[in-house]
């Protein structure tokens, strides 16, 4: 028979899973906006953010009346901690999705620089990160947890690599630093997601091994 206390539970991680659902789609329609210069999308993306604003009070609030009235030990107290903070990274998820959809319409459809690549791979694998480590809570799988960190490095190098390529570009072409730096940004923001999806995979793992492993392997 389900208790009270394991409902609650569960009511909090379906609202975090939607709040999860919804950053992945921001992420995945924001750079998809800039790729091709969708400013009607991008907006769309800016105001969809309020959404996940929203759930993030929500969620604090329920988790924190749940500590108050419910006192959960061991597993379950572990959960709802993990869930507080992985709320926050979720939040800033989308507000880094807006960043680089009010890129694209600072850019006012403007054609890009050059065929996006890099970045649209990085939002590949930023999107990956944030599904692969909510499969890992599905599955209470810590190891799967842990693949997600290891993707990061691959985010940091695309995000260098951005970097290097615009810089040259600036060098050669002054006329075009704006735009350039618009990249740059977007480039940084993805990296910063990747960041944010570590950060969950870190939750996760503490959640089910009731360890906390941030910086352990720096």
């Amino acid at each position: 028979m389900t208790t009270h206390l394991e409902q609650e539970l569960e009511a909090i991680k379906r609202r975090v899973f939607e709040m999860a659902d919804l950053a992945i789609e921001s992420v995945a329609k924001a750079v998809e906006s800039l790729k091709k210069g969708d400013t009607r999308a991008a907006k769309e993306i800016v105001g969809n953010d309020s959404r996940l604003d929203r759930l993030e009070v929500e969620i604090d609030e329920e988790c924190i009346r749940l500590l108050v009235t419910r006192q959960p030990a061991a597993v379950d107290l572990r959960f709802v901690l993990a869930m507080l903070k992985i709320n926050t990274d979720l939040e800033r998820i989308g507000d880094l999705a807006s960043n680089i959809a009010c890129e694209t319409i600072r850019q006012e459809g403007r054609p890009s620089l050059k065929p996006l690549v890099d970045i649209p791979r990085m939002s590949e694998i930023a999107v990956r990160m944030i599904r692969g480590a909510f499969q890992s809570m599905t599955e209470m799988n810590a190891e799967a947890a842990r693949v997600v960190i290891e993707s990061d490095r691959e985010m940091d190098d695309l995000n260098l690599q951005v970097y290097r390529e615009l810089f040259s570009y600036m060098a050669e072409k002054p006329e075009i630093i704006s735009q350039a730096l618009g990249l740059i940004m977007a480039a940084k923001a993805l990296e910063r997601i990747g960041d944010h999806a570590t950060n969950i995979a870190e939750r996760i793992i503490y959640y089910i091994e009731g360890i906390d492993i941030r910086h352990l392997e720096e």
